[in-house]
């Protein structure tokens, strides 16, 4: 049967290994402060659809391919928190 919780927890283990294996060692400091955190909403989705822009291609391999998947993922997250900021809303579900 399918489990859409279950496979949302698997692959959000792989958005986590995403963030602490590739993005903090590329783009994390010691002071703790990211170029992300300067991004708007819409910068946030620009950078997104330039992962979905490039879905089609193959010439990065198979495995960027999925990274590309996970970095939307991460993306989506950056915009969930920012135009929550932006808009002055609370999380969706208490």
């Amino acid at each position: 049967m399918y489990d859409r919780v279950k496979q949302w927890r698997l692959f959000s283990e792989q958005v986590e290994k995403h963030i602490i294996q590739y993005t903090l060692p590329q783009y994390g400091n010691k002071e703790g402060t990211e170029q992300v955190e300067e991004f708007t909403v819409e910068d946030c989705y620009k950078n997104l659809l330039r992962y979905v822009n490039r879905r089609n291609t193959s010439v990065r391999g198979n495995t960027e391919r999925l990274r590309d998947v996970v970095k939307i993922a991460h993306y989506i997250n950056f915009i969930y928190d920012k135009l929550k900021v932006e808009i002055n809303e609370e999380d969706i579900y208490a």
